[in-house]
């Protein structure tokens, strides 16, 4: 069983606020594939868009592409909701609301 993410993308924020850049951290790992989704041969690839506050933490999650499976989006969602963030700036360097358009993530089980 093989749970492929990619976590690589650059935050992109609203406008005029540039992106914040930062270290990128693995949040999913193969041990973290729901076992329901396990013993019923559930696959897909979701996408997220995530409300980053000033602070650096998610306050909002919204599957924008689906695995097809309410539990694995439901997952993305519970496992993102605990990422921490670099928050990005206004033109005056102050940390303030962004946005974060996730890259696929793909739940793939391989025998």
């Amino acid at each position: 069983m093989i749970l492929s993410v990619l976590m690589l993308a650059q935050a992109a924020t609203a406008a005029p606020p540039p992106p914040a850049q930062d270290h990128v951290v693995p949040i999913f790992s193969p041990n973290d594939y729901p076992k329901i989704a396990v013993e019923n041969g559930w696959s897909g690839t979701a996408r997220a868009d995530l409300t980053i506050s000033a602070a650096g933490t998610v306050t909002a999650c919204k599957i924008v592409q689906s695995t097809g499976h309410r539990l694995l989006d439901d997952y993305v969602c519970s496992s993102l909701m605990r990422a921490k963030f670099t928050p990005a700036k206004d033109e005056n360097g102050k940390a303030v609301e962004g946005h974060f358009s996730t890259p696929p993530i793909n739940f793939n089980l391989r025998n």
